[in-house]
């Protein structure tokens, strides 16, 4: 377990240094322009009403959301990110306490055993790969190269949003992979609720291994995204 807890530190390590490299440009471009004063005088003057219009725009999806097709899977993808925060919170436990003990059997504390997070986890992951599937017939259905002009992601860059659609799918993957392997090697933190890992175990072989590179690829794919 020593080795994949030294491969998994340096990557973090790696991919840290470049987003910060990259944060520190992007806020170079934002301090660029012409000082807005009165931007955060508003700001200041209207802070309830900015933090209720923070919470029912972007938690409540208000404006995306209306119970569309689109609209529900940009909902549950955009909730996954928040919620499976806690499945790497898990996996770098798992990854620190397998090198202090040999052993990857780490939960959240307090909240880390509770079957009701395990179901949240699994429920959540399961309900952005629905909506990633319906992203794709969507942009298959309105593509530019079959519909034209009259298509509603004429003009739009399709590479980079097909790339996004990829990498959150990665994501969820690697995550049964490493949750469903854990499972079978009595490292998994939750006793039920977390139904879709626990189906997953059933197609997959007991394997420490297998345990160990599942945790390896959750957690490159995340840094490669970062």
């Amino acid at each position: 377990m020593l080795w994949v807890a030294i491969i998994g530190l340096v990557a973090t390590g790696v991919a840290l240094a470049l987003a910060g490299r990259r944060v520190a440009f992007l806020y170079r471009l934002a301090t660029s322009g012409q000082p807005a004063p009165e931007r955060i005088t508003y700001a200041k003057e209207n802070a309830g009403t900015e933090i209720k219009t923070q919470l029912v725009e972007v938690f409540g999806q208000k404006k995306l959301l209306k119970w569309t097709p689109s609209g529900t899977a940009h909902f549950f993808v955009m909730w996954a990110f928040f919620i499976l925060a806690t499945v790497y919170l898990e996996a770098y436990g798992a990854l620190i306490q397998g090198m202090i003990t040999g052993t990857p059997d780490f939960h959240i504390p307090l909240i880390g055993t509770w079957p009701v997070l395990g179901f949240l986890q699994d429920f959540i992951a399961v309900a952005a790969l629905i909506g990633l599937i319906a992203f794709a017939v969507i942009r298959l259905k309105n593509s530019p190269k079959k519909l034209g002009r009259d298509s509603r992601f004429s003009g739009s860059h399709l590479g980079g949003a097909w790339l996004v659609l990829f990498m959150i799918f990665n994501v969820i993957w690697t995550m049964f992979l490493f949750r469903g392997a854990a499972v079978n090697t009595g490292n998994f933190p939750y006793q039920s609720g977390a139904f879709a890992s626990e189906l997953t175990a059933k197609i997959l072989p007991t394997s420490e291994l297998l345990e160990e590179i599942g945790l390896l690829l959750h957690i490159g794919v995340m840094l490669v995204f970062l």
